[in-house]
């Protein structure tokens, strides 16, 4: 069919990535590896009214609030946790958005923006996660290059040409230079 011969996945579940769906891959090829592959048309009303109910809420918890994409975003709740403890405010975040609005999220707790993102996407889904400075080497080093926020199809083979396999890899590249050239 002509639509998906160019369309491309905007999005997949869990399941469909266990068979290597994964998004802006082709709809064609997603049907060539899993025949079974229910695809929808995206809804961008539908989109948008949860995106709204989500940052609404958020708004209910910390006016400190940095949007990243329709569905996520980084909240400073540093005030906040001066009341409750960060991990019993996730908890709460989570279990709202999922009984009320049935959106299940994952959450990364660290002392910096990008900390949290690599935090969130390490328990999926549902997933509640620390990582503090002092974890970084241990949780963080061991990871594929291609786990690292940023890090994309592109990129990764290259930095793997210059021997980086892991984030422990890039943290501790002496070459600066070169690092630079490569991506």
């Amino acid at each position: 069919d002509d639509v998906f011969r160019k369309s491309i996945i905007l999005t997949a579940t869990y399941e469909a990535r266990k068979y290597g769906i994964y998004t802006t891959m082709l709809v064609k090829d997603a049907i060539k590896l899993c025949p079974n592959v229910v695809i929808r048309e995206p809804d961008y009303q539908l989109y948008s009214y949860y995106s709204k109910k989500f940052f609404d809420y958020l708004r209910t918890i910390t006016n400190k609030i940095e949007p990243m994409s329709i569905d996520e975003g980084y909240l400073d709740v540093t005030d906040v946790c001066k009341n409750v403890s960060a991990i019993e405010l996730a908890q709460r975040i989570q279990k709202t958005l999922l009984d009320e609005f049935r959106l299940p999220c994952s959450i990364g707790i660290a002392p910096n923006k990008f900390l949290a993102k690599m935090a969130s996407d390490m328990k999926k889904p549902l997933g509640i996660t620390i990582l503090r400075k002092r974890e970084v080497e241990q949780k963080l080093w061991p990871l594929p290059i291609n786990n690292m926020m940023g890090v994309g199809k592109k990129t990764a083979p290259r930095l793997e040409s210059i021997g980086i396999k892991t984030i422990g890899d890039v943290a501790k590249f002496k070459n600066i230079e070169l690092l630079k050239k490569t991506v």
